[in-house]
């Protein structure tokens, strides 16, 4: 449909038909905020002709939120922006409530199309609203400007603001090589969701651009990609480069608009750049935010579909790379939702989608594969193998979430025989997965950047694994005749515990790893369920030596240490679980003559005496804790465990205090 234009008499220029009255709303808009800060120098021209205010218009519409400007009313010339791509400024707080209010138009928009003979059109919570407004607000896109400058992101409310710190041209062509070696050879074996010989094409005409001065002539998508994986690359050669990242990062999002109008494949792929940026930055976007809505963006396509069920006349590459970005924001949403303790994005009964080929990118094209995909464990590993594993892992905690842990609806089932055999079923299917690891690619002559594939780090998945397995096991009280299977989840969780502990020292001692938050998050919940099984299991306290407990302790503990010396953001893991630790080690050390036989079937005359020891010794546990600061994303399960150690253990160790901690 064509909008309906009418010539202006005084310039000869044409406009939309309602342009008068567009500029006259846009005008009573503006003077209703200058109205709220400058009421000594503000007037309302609508008062001097006796017509109604907008919000009147509109049924109330606040006067913080803007109007909306309508398709087509404005020229591109007169400077307004859409609202998808208007931007917030850091320092004013009402200037950022008011454009996201007017960028995502809340969740329930008055959207006026004032294209001819059509009436204004009210869209609900529940319409298919704009998917690139949404994701450019949270993301905090810049204003089209026809410039790369602008003004910051929009703050993430969970996460450090996003500025340019220092000013980067694009890089040399020995930096970008080293760049997109640093990306490719440590971040994209994890997350494989862009095609290496598309890439390095957009790369090339990049570097032809820049070399003729004409940078801008290599298009937004070329730039966005090249730039965000410049971004991430540095993130991963080290602090050192962290703001020569974060500029990237920036201008990377001077050009994402145009991607994510796109509407396809490349503008998923985008949100999934983001996304590993957020993973391995502490600054970004919220992971969980982002990864939500890449798994939505993933459905709307069809991407959790079978590619020869529902879209067979797709083309080799594009079926491939959508079969990538699917499993690739479906790994990112199963982390983030089990770090979180939040539902997940799809359910697995929903997927049928084929997993991706084990095949290097560059045996991929359009017309078909140029080699026959990986098919057997024998065969050399390829850089698709250690991420295909994973996928199968996360899936597998689908599977968990699904048949051992309470929703909304559904409380926690009790264990019995029928429970028991699930576990067993799982735990048999986390061995077989366990054994199948595949071997490390030989990368000779190179320092690793990343620990991803290692056979330490398929360790430390497996360990976690366990944890998750058996966690309801040793949060819930047990029930007669259960004592024998809760205390082997016990020592089973207090021994991978320990052995995550000491990995992780092991690996992170290397200066040239980086860490991510997700390494941060499982680390720290490795040590709370190590020290949780030492204080509520009798068993586990008797038979752990005290050396062992210290160095588990320790190796927990100066990995945090050397994670908060590099960001700022981790000190509230590295505090907590510091403050926990040593009273834990005390605990062990200095009461274990007096307190440590905590035998709660004794009876006799110094039974009562014991019991006493017991409350004391708790009291003494978690006096002060109520100064202690819990990671936000932690505490929900930091919670969960002093919840659970207070419910068992309360009329005899005098837990209750711990009602009040919420750190």
């Amino acid at each position: 449909m064509v909008d309906c234009l009418v010539e202006d008499p005084a310039t000869g220029l044409h406009r939309p038909r309602d342009y008068l009255k567009s500029l006259e709303t846009r005008v009573a808009y503006l003077e209703a905020l200058l109205q709220e800060t400058r009421p000594d120098v503000a007037s309302d021209h609508f008062d001097r002709f006796g017509q109604p205010r907008f919000s009147q218009n509109l049924g109330q519409v606040s006067n913080s939120r803007p109007p909306p400007v309508f398709h087509g009313s404005l020229p591109p010339e007169a400077g307004t922006e859409s609202p998808a791509f208007q931007d917030a400024s850091p320092v004013a707080a009402r200037d950022i409530e008011d454009e996201q209010v007017d960028d995502l138009t809340t969740d329930v928009a008055v959207l006026c199309l004032s294209a001819a003979g059509r009436e204004p059109h009210y869209f609900g919570s529940s319409c298919a609203v704009s998917f690139s407004r949404i994701v450019s607000t949270t993301m905090g896109l810049p204003k089209r400007h026809g410039s790369s400058q602008h003004s910051g992101a929009i703050p993430d409310a969970h996460g450090p603001e996003i500025q340019r710190t220092v000013s980067v041209s694009f890089p040399s062509p020995a930096l970008a090589t080293t760049l997109t070696q640093a990306y490719f050879k440590n971040i994209h074996p994890q997350y494989p969701f862009l095609h290496r010989p598309t890439f390095l094409a957009w790369e090339q005409a990049c570097l032809r651009a820049n070399a003729a001065n004409a940078l801008s002539e290599a298009g937004d998508l070329a730039l966005f990609f090249v730039l965000m994986v410049y971004a991430i690359g540095s993130l991963a050669l080290g602090p050192a480069h962290r703001d020569a990242a974060e500029a990237y990062y920036v201008m990377a999002l001077d050009h994402q608009a145009t991607v994510l109008d796109l509407d396809g494949l490349e503008s998923i792929q985008s949100i999934l750049c983001c996304a590993v940026y957020s993973i391995r930055s502490p600054v970004g976007v919220s992971l969980w935010k982002i990864s939500g809505m890449a798994i939505r963006h993933c459905i709307e396509l069809g991407y959790h579909r079978s590619v020869s069920k529902c879209r067979k006349h797709t083309d080799t590459l594009a079926a491939e790379m959508s079969r990538r970005c699917f499993w690739v924001a479906y790994d990112i949403d199963r982390v983030a939702a089990c770090i979180l303790g939040r539902p997940v994005g799809i359910p697995d009964d929903a997927i049928d989608v084929e997993m991706p080929l084990d095949l290097e990118d560059e045996y991929i094209a359009r017309n078909g594969l140029r080699k026959e995909p990986r098919s057997s464990s024998n065969d050399q590993p390829t850089y698709m193998t250690g991420a295909i594993h994973v996928i199968k892992l996360r899936r597998l905690w689908s599977k968990f979430a699904s048949n051992l842990y309470q929703t909304a609806t559904k409380e926690t089932p009790p264990r019995n025989m029928t429970e028991q055999v699930v576990v067993d079923r799982l735990r048999q299917e986390l061995e077989e997965w366990h054994a199948a690891i595949p071997n490390p690619i030989d990368n000779p002559g190179s320092s690793p950047l990343s620990v991803f594939a290692s056979q330490a780090w398929f360790q430390i998945a497996y360990d976690h694994s366990i944890l998750l397995l058996y966690r309801h096991h040793i949060t819930i009280p047990s029930l007669p005749g259960e004592e024998e299977s809760v205390e082997k989840a016990f020592e089973e969780c207090a021994h991978r515990a320990r052995e995550m502990c000491l990995l992780y020292r092991k690996l992170y001692q290397s200066p040239t790893i980086q860490f991510t938050w997700g390494s941060l998050h499982i680390l720290f919940v490795g040590g709370m369920t190590y020290l949780y099984c030492l204080w509520k299991s009798e068993k586990v306290r008797l038979s752990s030596r005290q050396s062992d407990v210290i160095s588990t302790c320790m190796a927990c503990n100066t990995v945090l240490v050397i994670i908060a010396e590099r960001w700022s953001q981790a000190t509230t893991y590295r505090d907590a679980f510091e403050t926990l630790s040593e009273r834990t080690i005390n605990m062990i050390c200095n009461e274990r003559s007096k307190t440590l036989d905590f035998n709660l079937h004794r009876s006799g005359a110094g039974s009562t005496q014991q019991q006493g020891n017991h409350a004391a010794l708790s009291q003494d546990w978690i006096m002060g804790l109520d100064d202690l600061s819990v990671p936000h994303e932690a505490e929900w399960l930091f919670n969960e465990l002093l919840q659970g150690m207070r419910d068992f253990q309360q009329p005899e160790f005098g837990f209750e205090d711990l009602r009040d901690f919420t750190g």
